[in-house]
């Protein structure tokens, strides 16, 4: 709840005196009648600018600091300041005795390659662990949602199929009914057809095989022998123009005469066309091996007596030789032993067999990356990873070599930035060694205040607000860039909130660890309605205030903005020039009033 002005309460009363538009009246002396309605000052709500500030305080401290070690082990030859001391950027803060530096830097620079190849492939193979057990969640998510779709498609298809079943089972029951009565008159004519067939089936199957016996094979094996035949004389005809080759080749090797040259040319050609010979008589002989002709069987003839038809004739048409009616094979037979209706689901039955093998398979690559995901992580943690920055950094210095050394020990410190020296323990003359903490510098370019905000500011505040710091006499522009997002308990076990203020532009009348006040600007806004603060309430139900309406003091809710010390924003239930009460006093709600506008300063005065 916000913080109200005192109020000044309104008498009511035969003596009360009673503040008017023309000046100060004692109450009866106009009127003595008894039904006189009391006048209460109301304000008028105006359009304004608000503008809220949070006031906090804090402490001054620097956001960069460096601690600076000795690279050698030396002496201390100058230090040029002392704790507290303001200190300029470049400026040569301690410069070491040299006479004295010795190293032997070959083994450490042997030690410093070892080390740093151990750290580039513990973090090559860490980065790499790291980054499949990244892709292998990431991919855990992919095939999660793939397998959730690729069911859903399954279940699908199986619908599918089932409904298909179910449709097809349908028509078959109907179907059977219709047929149950046909098939009964039909099964003597099927029967006699079905023997007529068969007899002639049995007739061509004998005639083929006769055929095929006393013909096809013979005729067959006899070419097959004659490719064999010749496919021999050829392989002979290459084994003798590779012997007269080899011949030829001796003497060539014996004497490389042009006549022995030609000759070893001819028989080379020679035999070379001899196996070529050979090479295509093997190859027909082979093609003619793969070729044997099927030896009929009575399934071939049974099958293609799918050609007829069968069926119920009256004997009115003939049109084959031997005078049988060929009408007779007019019916469809097709499921017409049972009357069933077979559905023809062989489309999505393959296309759920494909969905289920797709399926599996992105279960089996689920299985494999969730095992991968959830496995140990093998790369480094946060520790092991500053551990081998600390080994490289003790490598590095272990790999100093002694004019290296040297050269570190004659260059000195020198301050890297603006700033303060915070923290010093040593003096000139001091023997330090290599690695010793030796001073630290705060920097002032980069400084902030760390402020503590009531647990209520943390809807008010937010990060990039702009700031003005109080530091002494001098103040500064800031910008709000850290927020914490918890309430902690203070010294009085209040809770608070604290955040950190950066000063803008810092100078050298800067002081690290002094408190400095800052006014933070939440919040603004223009040209809306506003009332003073005094004349709003708050209540366990939200904000409100009291107007007159049709004469009676009447409680209106309202809705607020932000506010300022002076003036709240009202966003909903009083709008611009409307009466507001500015103290209720003893009235009460309901009561018949007159409003008189509450007077300024300068009419108080008069």
């Amino acid at each position: 709840m916000k913080k109200k002005k005192s109020k000044k309460k309104i008498i009511i009363g035969a003596a009360a005196v009673l503040v008017v538009a023309g000046g100060v009246t004692v109450a009866g002396q106009r009127n003595s009648t008894e039904n006189q309605i009391p006048q209460v000052q109301v304000v008028i709500a105006e359009k304004g600018d608000v503008e809220e500030i949070v006031d906090a305080t804090g402490t001054v401290g620097s956001e960069e600091e460096k601690t600076y070690y000795s690279p050698v082990n030396a002496e201390l030859k100058t230090v040029s300041f002392d704790q507290g001391d303001v200190v300029k950027k470049g400026t040569k803060l301690i410069e070491f005795n040299t006479e004295d530096l010795e190293k032997d830097n070959r083994k450490a620079e042997l030690n410093l390659k070892s080390t740093k190849y151990d750290t580039k492939d513990t973090r090559n193979k860490s980065d790499k662990a790291e980054k499949k057990q990244k892709d292998a969640k990431k991919n855990v998510q992919e095939l999660e949602k793939k397998i959730k779709d690729k069911k859903a498609y399954v279940s699908s298809l199986k619908a599918q199929i089932s409904a298909a079943q179910r449709e097809a089972a349908a028509q078959a029951s109907a179907q059977a009914a219709a047929q149950a009565q046909a098939q009964q008159q039909e099964a003597q004519a099927k029967a006699q057809a079905e023997a007529k067939k068969q007899e002639e089936i049995q007739s061509k199957y004998q005639a083929a095989l006769y055929t095929y016996k006393t013909e096809t094979l013979p005729q067959y094996q006899q070419q097959l022998s004659d490719l064999n035949v010749q496919y021999n004389q050829a392989q002979s005809d290459y084994n003798q123009a590779d012997t007269t080759y080899q011949m030829a080749f001796a003497t060539w090797q014996a004497d490389p005469s042009d006549e022995n040259t030609q000759a070893l040319d001819n028989a080379e050609a020679a035999r070379t066309q001899a196996q070529l010979a050979m090479q295509q008589a093997q190859q027909t002989y082979n093609d003619l091996k793969q070729q044997t002709p099927k030896m009929p069987v009575l399934s071939d003839f049974t099958e293609s007596s799918a050609d007829y038809s069968w069926g119920i004739s009256d004997g009115s048409d003939a049109d084959d030789s031997d005078g049988e009616d060929s009408s007779s094979y007019g019916y469809d037979y097709s499921g017409s032993d049972s009357g069933t209706v077979t559905a023809d689901t062989s489309a999505l039955e393959s296309a759920l067999e494909t969905a289920s093998d797709e399926l599996a398979e992105l279960q089996s690559d689920l299985a494999s990356e969730k095992a991968i995901a959830e496995a140990d992580s093998t790369s480094l943690t946060k520790e092991e990873k500053e551990k081998l920055k600390v080994t490289d950094n003790l490598s590095e210095l272990d790999a100093k070599s002694a004019e290296e050394l040297v050269k570190e020990g004659k260059k000195g410190i020198t301050a890297e930035f603006n700033g303060i020296i915070s923290k010093a323990d040593i003096k000139q003359g001091a023997a330090v060694t290599q690695g010793m903490e030796l001073f630290t510098i705060e920097n002032t370019d980069k400084a902030s205040v760390d402020v503590t905000l009531s647990k209520y500011d943390y809807n008010t505040v937010k990060e990039g607000q702009s700031v003005e710091i109080t530091l002494g006499d001098n103040t500064y522009q800031g910008t709000v860039t850290k927020m914490s997002h918890i309430a902690v308990q203070n010294e009085k076990g209040t809770p608070v909130i604290s955040a950190t203020v950066s000063i803008d532009d810092p100078d050298e009348d800067i002081f690290l660890g002094v408190d400095a006040k800052v006014k933070i600007y939440a919040a603004s806004a223009k040209n809306v309605v506003t009332l003073p603060v005094e004349v709003v309430n708050i209540g366990k139900e939200g904000s409100f205030c009291y107007v007159i309406e049709d004469g009676l003091v009447t409680k209106r809710n309202i809705t607020t903005g932000i506010s300022s010390e002076d003036y709240v924003e009202i966003t909903d239930g009083i709008k611009e020039g409307e009466e507001v009460i500015a103290d209720l006093g003893d009235y009460t709600e309901g009561m018949e009033v007159q409003a008189v506008p509450e007077q300024t300063g300068e009419d108080a005065n008069e």
